[in-house]
């Protein structure tokens, strides 16, 4: 049987281990209808529960950004709403989902000519991993920069048994809540049977059970004897899984 999901992840996931620094076509890779002031754009999801990636298409607001096409915050900021401050619907987010036997560039042709969909409902506390189709993060980073703490390089191992690297911020508030996602840039799972690169994923923080700091000497030595952090230790799913 044909899954033309996990074909068209599959072959992002290619794109990135290729060392891709653009993408060629964004209309049949991630770019959906457009609005005045929002557009919708393919995401995807690992959800609690689901044994298999999930591809939406989100309402994002539309953002100013020079030299930036179709700029957005990013999915750390869109997924991290504080349920405890926000109403229940809020917790919520209302996404376009393509047909099982469906193209994905036949799915965003046809958001783009109008074609009607039937929303679905998503529990943003069961999103665990998300990420998108782009090369690189849309949001305002550099306006950001000289708040945010330096990249460091970090170990993971998720609630589930995943251990990938990858370097990401300290967690700061800037003045607000906590945010609930991680983005960790430059990821690389490490599985039984060897390493394999990913795109920058969000991470949920309740997501992940373990967590070391490798910038250091001695802490780079260390995490090679401690088992939970082995790749022979490690789960064999993908952490973006696609079967």
């Amino acid at each position: 049987m044909k899954q033309p999901h996990f074909e068209h992840v599959k072959e992002h996931l290619e794109r990135v281990r290729d060392g891709y620094s653009f993408i060629p076509d964004p209309e049949s890779i991630y770019l959906g209808r457009q609005e005045d002031d929002h557009f919708w754009e393919l995401v995807g999801l690992r959800l609690q529960g689901c044994p298999v990636i999930v591809l939406a298409a989100l309402r994002f607001k539309r953002e100013q950004r020079v030299g930036v096409p179709d700029a957005r915050q990013s999915l750390a900021s869109y997924l991290s709403v504080n349920p405890d401050m926000e109403s229940p619907e809020k917790q919520r987010l209302t996404a376009l989902l393509p047909n099982k036997d469906q193209e994905i560039p036949a799915f965003l042709a046809g958001l783009r000519a109008g074609r009607s969909f039937a929303p679905v409902s998503i529990d943003r506390l069961r999103v665990e991993v998300a990420f998108d189709f782009r090369a690189d993060n849309p949001s305002a980073v550099r306006d950001k920069k000289e708040a945010a703490s330096p990249l460091r390089s970090h170990y993971y191992r998720t609630v589930t048994g995943h251990v990938f690297r990858g370097e990401s911020h300290e967690v700061t508030t800037f003045g607000g809540p906590t945010p609930r996602f991680l983005a960790v840039r430059s990821p690389e799972q490490l599985l039984p049977q060897g390493v394999i690169a990913l795109p920058t994923v969000f991470v949920a923080h309740k997501f992940i059970g373990l967590q070391v700091d490798v910038t250091e000497e001695s802490a780079r030595l260390a995490v090679r004897n401690w088992i939970p952090f082995l790749s022979g230790a490690a789960s064999r799913e993908g952490l973006i899984p696609v079967r």
